[in-house]
């Protein structure tokens, strides 16, 4: 699957003390791009009595975003396992002009795995979450 972007206008509130995006609000940058990405794919989320949970998110911030700026979240989602699948992330500045160039805030990996919703236990990834990582 390609790459899925979606593109968000920093918010005041965003903002904390010392000028620059709360780093809590990094992650709500990607679950936004990561609900919307998940809402234009034609899967199946809830199949079943199973259904995705985010286990690990992992996120290396490379700059301060400062108020005010428009940003794209980038998702590409990467290496299937047995009941998980990765998504690789990027927070990226968009340029005002041609002469700039995107600045990267941010990249990070979250996992989702899916799992039995009564038992709590992984169960094997729907074959068409599967296919969206290749």
């Amino acid at each position: 699957m390609s790459e899925f972007r979606v593109e968000l206008d920093v918010r005041w509130g965003d903002v904390d003390s010392f000028g620059h995006v709360n780093n809590a609000v990094f992650l709500a940058y990607l679950e936004q791009c990561r609900s919307e990405w998940m809402s234009s794919v034609p899967c199946h989320w809830q199949e079943g009595d199973a259904g995705p949970i985010v286990a690990n998110i992992n996120i290396n911030y490379r700059r301060p975003i400062h108020w005010p700026a428009r940003i794209a979240v980038t998702l590409k989602p990467d290496s299937p396992g047995r009941s998980s699948i990765k998504l690789g992330s990027e927070i990226r500045s968009v340029p005002r002009d041609d002469k700039q160039k995107p600045v990267l805030f941010a990249d990070a990996t979250v996992t989702l795995v899916w799992i039995d919703k009564k038992s709590g236990e992984s169960v094997p990834l729907p074959t068409s979450i599967r296919e969206l990582g290749h």
